[in-house]
């Protein structure tokens, strides 16, 4: 959203429209999960899902906007978004194994390393 490629976007648009949500992790708990089950592999066994925040584009726009307003987020672009995702991604599984989320708001998921991250890929920029 903030660095504004138009066929990503549309790639989120479609995400959320199958899926009825847009479901964000934090890298670190999910190397962090990762590490979890490994040690556990007596335990563990099968899929685990990975996901501390189930959102909606139109909500993630908006967020972004806020906290990052130079680059200039399109909110309107998503205004048909609902407010609500149709559906939550369940990490019951993981969270019964014991696994604990450290980044679990929008605002601990999306902190300024990712756009650090972007400024020194040069895909957004200062």
């Amino acid at each position: 959203m903030i660095s504004g490629d138009e066929a990503k976007l549309r790639i989120l648009q479609q995400i959320e429209t199958v899926s009825g949500s847009i479901s964000l992790v934090h890298v670190d708990d999910l190397c962090r999960a990762e590490v979890f089950l490994a040690e556990k592999e007596a335990v563990a066994s099968g899929r685990y899902i990975c996901c501390s925040l189930s959102t909606t584009a139109g909500v993630l726009a908006r967020f972004v906007s806020v906290k990052y307003p130079q680059y200039k987020v399109r909110t309107d672009r998503f205004s048909g978004s609902p407010e609500k995702p149709r559906v939550c991604m369940s990490s019951a599984k993981l969270v019964a194994e014991g696994f604990e989320y450290k980044y679990k708001t929008l605002d601990e998921i999306y902190d300024d390393d990712v756009v650090e991250y972007g400024r020194a890929l040069g895909i957004l920029s200062y």
